[in-house]
Order: structure tokens, then C-alpha cells, then sequence
């Protein structure tokens, strides 16, 4: 990996701020609505439940989920679905990617609560960017709600934004130091997701789930571990079947359907929207190895970026994000990461929560004065939560909770806005296809 850190824009590259907050939003419609499935669908429910099938409002439900597949088939996103009567949207959380065979494995997402209601659930998976809904379909209610017809299914298909080569910015950033690497983590994956003894073989390439999605901790009320008093102030919680553009732009600077070049000299992938989704109650940033000729230079791979310039940006606050890295082998692949970047770099700054570097999950604070920063010890492929708090001369990493770091020099007063972006450089740990999830996005302030 180059001893810089992740993503620089050139001095040259200069927007006009556009000041003004993005409200905390929930939308709905994960995994879309289709036709059960027919019979030659290759993945196959042997047993569904949802425990248990009358609760109070807000209490815990489970669900537990036995398949096998007639023959090898990748999953994009695996989520146990669920609509209200009125249609919306309430998955369980914790969509993963796998790779399913003719050994039945069990899947169990997250233990979730549920509003006053009657709620039907399903099977759904995505592949090949499109969306099954698998029999059988099941009801549970919550509270004392009466009773109330579920809506029926229609062919509607989980759209996908369609990409196209455009002009786009010539500026190249230009790559600064970071520090010394810190040492190699240590530690190991956590569990798999399925319960089954003996894993299904992934294709060649393609990466698998190395941690499992663990109950989310984090609260909509505060950030996790950060103390003080805090106001929610953005959040995207990604629950809809298409990305929110009142919020997030799918790319690098550019049109929203056009392929933009990396944002750093050193990585290997373009942008595309066609590598943003949103289902299963995640945000997908998928990297591929998929040629992408931008501005007439080829790049061997396209990924996914999404970032709120012109549309949200913040002084001071605290920032949080709940991500499954992928991985490969025990570190985290490619490039991903979670940051907030100022309008001129580097004289307004720039914030990287999280940047997996090396294999490590790591941080910085950019200025003129310098990058300084570090890398979190242990594993944090798989599911985690990483946040930042970034106060007048200070700012201070927490990763899970837990405080893994802080930089008390060079700290910048400019707005920033959010980026989350999955890049790839080739000459460190990589896989394709990887999937970045994001689970959700919240920005607090005092």
C-alpha cells in the first residue's frame, strides 16, 4: 500500500460550499416486491420462522432461515424481508453476500423489533442485480393491531442506475505522507452468518464474509461511545430499494449516470452508479473487475462512491457509520472508506474515519500542516461500527465504541461532506467482486 493515506483532491480542485443541513430520513422498500418464485427458481427455503409470531410492539422477533441452492449460485444480498399491510418496507437487518449449493445452510439476521402491526415476511435474495422473492410467505403480528390483509406481490424489479462514459474533472489528486504503519492486526474473523459446519466454496475471485453482521449497538439518539449531548442532525438508515439523490451523488464530481475517474493517482477502479445499490436495508458499493476507459485512460476495475457535496455538510460534530468490509484472507480488501472532505484541499481538510490500509482499519486528519494519524489493532473485516468526533482542535476515533485514537494537530474549521467509497488498489490486499455494505449514515452536533 503507498504511504499515503486515501483520497486527496488537488489543491486546483475547488467547489462552491453550499451550506445547509440534510434531516434524518427513514425510507422504505428494500428487497422489492415480486412474484413468488417459480419453479425453476435454484434457490430453495426448507424452513422459514419468525419467533415468535404474536409479540408485544418493539419487542425482539427473530427469524431463522434453512435453504440450499440446485446449483452453485452467488448472492448479492441474502435478508429475511418483511412488509407492513401498507406495503412498507421493514427487513430484517444484516443482508449478506454468499455463495449458496445443494448443502442446506442456515441463516439468521438480526434480532429486530417492529411497530404495532401485522407484518408478512419472505426470503428475498439479489443476484445479477435483480431481485427473488422466495416462497413460503408467512404472517406474525406485533401489538394488538387488528389483522389486516397483507398486499400482494407484483413483478416490480429492484431498479439499478444505469451508468454511462462522460465527461468528467481533470484534476488528479495528489497523494501526501501518512505516518509509519502501525503493526499488523491481530486477532481473528468472528463467526460466519450461516450456521453450517462446513463452508459452500466461493467462485474463484470473489470474496466471502469473513465476519458475521453482529446485532447493531449503535443508538439514532447518540453516537456509540461518544460521550456528551448530542442532536441528530443527517442520517440515511438505507432502508429503500434506491439510493436517496436528495442526499448522496452516486459518484466522484460528475453527472449522476456518468463513469468518473478515482479520486486518488494510486487506485485501480473508476466510478460508476451502476456499482451503488440500496436493498436489504443496506447501502451496496460493489467493486468489480470491470475495465472502465474515463477521460481515455483505462482502469481494470469499477467500484462504487457516494458522497453529499452540494446536498449536506458539517463544522465540528460527530460522524458514524456501520459497515461490513470485505475481506481477503484475514485482512480487509481493496480500499475501503468512510470520510468527510472539505471544498479545497487540503486548506479545508479532510477526515478519514476509516480507511482500510494494508489490511488495517485506519484514520487520519489531513491539513496543511501535515496527515497524522494511526491504525486500529485487531480484525474489523465483517460488520463494525466506526466513528469519529471532530471538535474545536481535536479529533477522536472510535471504533465500535471504543476510542482507538485522537490528533490534536492541524485541525481544520471548514465544512466537510460525507464520502463513503469502496476503491481498489491493486498492488494490496484485493478482491472482486467485494461488496462494502453500509448499514447506516448519522451525523450529530451539539
Amino acid at each position: 500500500m503507498p504511504k499515503h493515506s486515501k483520497h486527496r483532491r488537488g489543491p486546483s480542485r475547488r467547489r462552491v460550499a453550499v451550506l445547509g443541513l440534510a434531516f434524518a430520513a427513514t425510507a422504505s422498500g428494500a428487497a422489492a416486491w415480486a412474484a413468488p418464485s417459480q419453479p425453476t427458481e435454484p434457490v430453495i427455503v426448507d424452513s422459514l420462522t419468525v419467533t415468535p409470531t404474536a409479540t408485544g410492539a418493539d419487542s425482539p422477533v427473530t427469524a431463522s432461515v434453512r435453504l440450499h441452492a440446485t446449483k452453485q449460485t452467488s448472492v448479492q444480498a441474502l435478508t429475511v424481508a418483511v412488509r407492513s399491510a401498507d406495503g412498507r418496507n421493514y427487513d430484517f437487518r444484516g443482508a449478506i453476500p454468499a455463495t449458496l449449493g445443494s448443502t442446506p445452510r442456515t441463516f439468521t439476521p438480526e434480532t429486530r423489533t417492529f411497530p404495532a402491526g401485522t407484518y408478512t415476511y419472505f426470503v428475498a435474495y439479489e443476484s445479477n442485480n435483480r431481485w427473488h422473492n422466495l416462497k413460503p410467505i408467512g404472517t406474525f403480528t406485533a401489538g394488538s393491531s387488528t389483522p389486516a390483509p397483507a398486499p400482494s406481490p407484483s413483478a416490480t424489479a429492484s431498479p439499478t442506475p444505469t451508468a454511462s462514459s462522460s465527461a468528467s474533472p481533470t484534476a488528479t489528486p495528489t497523494p501526501t505522507p501518512t505516518p509509519t504503519a502501525t503493526p499488523t492486526p491481530t486477532g481473528s474473523p468472528t463467526s460466519s452468518p450461516f450456521a453450517t459446519p462446513t463452508p459452500t466454496a466461493s467462485p474463484t475471485g470473489t470474496a466471502s464474509p469473513t465476519a458475521s453482521p453482529s446485532p447493531s449497538t449503535g443508538s439514532a439518539a447518540a453516537p456509540l461511545g461518544i460521550p456528551g449531548s448530542w442532536r441528530q442532525v443527517f442520517a440515511d438508515e438505507f432502508n429503500d430499494s434506491t439510493l436517496d439523490a436528495t442526499k448522496w451523488n452516486p459518484n466522484w464530481f460528475g453527472c449522476a449516470t456518468c463513469i468518473t475517474p478515482p479520486v486518488n493517482g494510486a487506485e485501480s477502479a473508476a466510478y460508476a452508479p451502476s456499482q451503488v445499490s440500496e436493498s436489504g436495508g443496506s447501502l451496496h458499493l460493489t467493486a468489480a473487475q470491470k475495465p472502465a476507459t474515463v477521460n481515455g485512460k483505462t482502469y481494470q476495475y469499477t467500484s462504487g462512491l457516494v458522497n453529499t457535496n452540494g446536498k449536506a455538510q458539517f463544522t465540528y460534530g460527530a460522524f458514524e457509520s456501520r459497515i461490513y468490509l470485505p475481506a481477503a484472507g484475514p485482512d480487509v480488501a481493496n480500499w475501503p472508506a468512510f470520510w468527510t472532505d472539505g471544498q479545497n484541499w487540503p486548506a479545508d481538510g479532510e477526515l478519514d474515519v476509516m480507511e482500510g490500509l494494508s489490511g488495517q482499519a485506519c484514520y487520519h486528519f489531513h491539513s496543511p500542516s501535515g496527515g497524522p494519524g494511526g491504525c486500529a489493532s485487531g480484525n474489523y473485516t465483517g460488520w463494525h461500527t466506526f466513528g469519529a468526533e471532530w471538535a474545536p482542535g481535536s479529533v477522536t476515533y472510535y471504533y465500535d465504541g471504543v476510542k482507538v485514537g485522537q490528533i490534536t494537530s492541524g485541525i481544520t474549521s471548514s465544512p466537510m461532506y460525507v464520502i463513503l467509497n469502496n476503491a481498489v488498489y491493486a498492488s494490496g490486499p484485493t478482491a472482486t467482486p467485494a461488496d462494502m455494505q453500509v448499514d447506516y449514515v448519522r451525523v450529530w452536533q451539539h
